[in-house]
């Protein structure tokens, strides 16, 4: 009798768990978040997928725990179930794509998700009928889900054994005591000016603009000149890509410092992000009281900065958002009615719930106790082109009629609305105005042959692509350091001197080209070949080569 009660409570509990473990539902989950970090290494890092790992193991848990407490029961069928939903949701691009071509689904993918909700519910129920081969699915399934998981986890670990160090070739720490050299001992007892930094990603130059897309760019450059900007006509980025020109902007040097570098090779971006990560001018101005608030977009590079003290990109990061593209949640939210939250996995990059979002607040921010140092990255006039030429947000179907040429003219357009109503609110009369730089970080594409490594591309090609906006508002108007070639990498050598004390010398300004994607540190000095006089581009000065339209139109996203 006194055994009664112990093998009534083991019985009961034998009910309650068969004694099988659910370790397929979260390895499937795991599983779905490395097959696309594995695609990318080069540039996520852990601490970028970790959200979307995060997420898609709390779904298995609520999943498998959901599926288990309408059953009752923790047993290996309610894993195979968890597992059916876990997979269709999460690998849902993989395992239903072909499907959604030939139902003609388009981006949306919506016309697949009736069949792939009936696919789904029919494997559920063969998985509650067919409970005889229950155990058997779930060792097959524990088997599948390791070789899913292991796999990309093996390759992720190989990688960063074999280039993990590259991040260290940049330190933040030697960077910063390196230019203390240049700085007074002392900071003034005097508040610091606020200072904002605007960056329009693809912004090309007044004449980039005129002689290849037929733009009369020359308002918003009186404008900006008659608010007492100093706008550098002749300016260049120092390098093609984004990621090289914030980089050296915020290093305000070149970066050499890489390139010299030989762990710092191939297609490894994460040194590149280390940089923006941590770079000297927030360091320089977060060690002089400033607040740092930074308005990224979605791309890794600015999407987060660890020294910011406000990180403000609204919305899904880029890993985050290419995940959540191949899973069901994308048609899921195409049959939702649009909200800001649903249209975030839209074709525009969540653009049309970012940028006037980012633009109100950043005229909103208005005088703090402490100075303020505000960067914004607006991916505005880059694709995909979302924005009419007043900022209204155009659908998929009505952006790809009016064509890429068109839709970045408009963008350009609306980029200088947003900078007429930023510069108009920062220099109101109710308050002290600020520093203002207004930047782009490269110019358009132009359409060329990708066989042809940068550094042999035409002179044209090379001047379309880092020919550049670049204007400067200083509210004591001493421009004296400035000049109209001025590179980005000089602009915080001269805010620096003209407003901290420091004695920072001015680099020459040079423009640098690298081959490829694959290699992204081998630098070329194109500078003489940019600056060249006109006539050797195919031109005299202000008319554009023979067959330019049809050249020079800015590539899809």
């Amino acid at each position: 009798m006194a055994d009664g009660p112990h093998a009534m409570r083991e019985s009961r509990a034998a009910g309650l768990w068969d004694r099988t473990y659910p370790l397929h539902p979260f390895l499937f989950a795991a599983a779905a978040v490395f097959a696309l970090w594995v695609r990318n290494l080069n540039h996520a890092s852990p601490a970028d997928i970790a959200p979307s790992l995060l997420g898609s193991l709390a779904f298995a848990l609520v999943l498998y725990l959901a599926v288990s407490a309408l059953r009752r029961r923790f047993d290996a069928t309610g894993a195979v179930i968890a597992s059916i939903w876990v997979a269709g949701v999460l690998f849902y691009a993989d395992l239903f794509g072909r499907l959604n071509g030939l139902l003609d689904g388009g981006y949306s993918m919506l016309r697949s998700l009736p069949v792939a909700l009936l696919v789904l519910a029919v494997v559920t129920v063969a998985a509650l009928r067919l409970r005889r081969i229950t155990r058997f699915s779930h060792s097959v399934l524990n088997g599948i889900a390791l070789v899913l998981f292991i796999t990309p986890a093996w390759q992720a670990a190989s990688y960063e054994w074999r280039h993990g160090e590259a991040r260290a070739a940049y330190d933040g720490d030697r960077a910063y005591a390196e230019m203390q050299q240049h700085l007074p001992a002392n900071a003034e007892a005097s508040r610091p000016p606020d200072i904002y930094h605007f960056v329009f990603d693809r912004y090309a130059s007044e004449e980039v603009l005129a002689r290849h897309y037929g733009l009369d760019n020359s308002a918003i450059v009186k404008f900006l000149e008659e608010h007492g900007f100093y706008v550098a006509h002749a300016s260049n980025s120092n390098y093609q890509k984004t990621g090289h020109s914030l980089a050296s902007t915020f290093y305000m040097d070149y970066l050499d410092v890489l390139a010299d570098d030989g762990r710092a090779t191939g297609a490894n971006w994460h040194p590149i992000y280390k940089m923006l990560d941590d770079h000297r001018v927030a360091r320089f101005l977060k060690a002089r009281g400033y607040d740092f608030i930074q308005f990224g977009s979605w791309w890794v590079g600015t999407f987060h900065n660890p020294l910011a003290d406000e990180n403000r990109p609204h919305g899904f990061s880029e890993f985050g958002m290419l995940y959540l593209r191949r899973t069901m949640l994308k048609p899921l939210f195409h049959a939702l009615p649009d909200t800001p939250l649903t249209m975030r996995l839209d074709w525009d990059n969540a653009q049309c719930q970012r940028v006037a979002r980012q633009v109100e607040e950043i005229r909103a921010i208005g005088p703090r106790e402490e100075p303020v140092y505000v960067f914004a990255h607006f991916l505005v006039p880059h694709g995909p082109y979302p924005f009419a030429a007043d900022g209204r947000c155009l659908g998929q179907k009505e952006s790809a009629e009016r064509g890429s040429r068109q839709g970045f003219i408009d963008q350009v357009a609306y980029a200088n609305r947003i900078i007429e109503e930023i510069v108009t609110t920062l220099q109101g009369e109710d308050r002290e105005p600020p520093i203002i730089l207004i930047q782009a970080d490269e110019g358009p594409f132009p359409e060329r042959d990708g066989r042809v490594p940068w550094q042999q591309a035409s002179t044209e090609e090379l001047r379309i692509k880092t020919g550049i906006l670049n204007a400067y508002y200083f509210p004591n108007g001493d421009y004296r350091l400035l000049r109209p070639d001025i590179t980005p990498v000089n602009s915080y050598r001269v805010l620096f001197n003209s407003y901290f004390g420091g004695d920072f010398p001015l680099l020459a300004d040079r423009i640098f080209a690298f081959p490829n994607d694959g290699t992204l540190y081998e630098f070329h000095d194109v500078t003489r070949k940019v600056r060249a006089p006109a006539h050797m581009a195919g031109g005299a000065p202000g008319e554009p080569p023979s067959g330019s339209d049809e050249l020079f139109a800015p590539p899809p996203f």
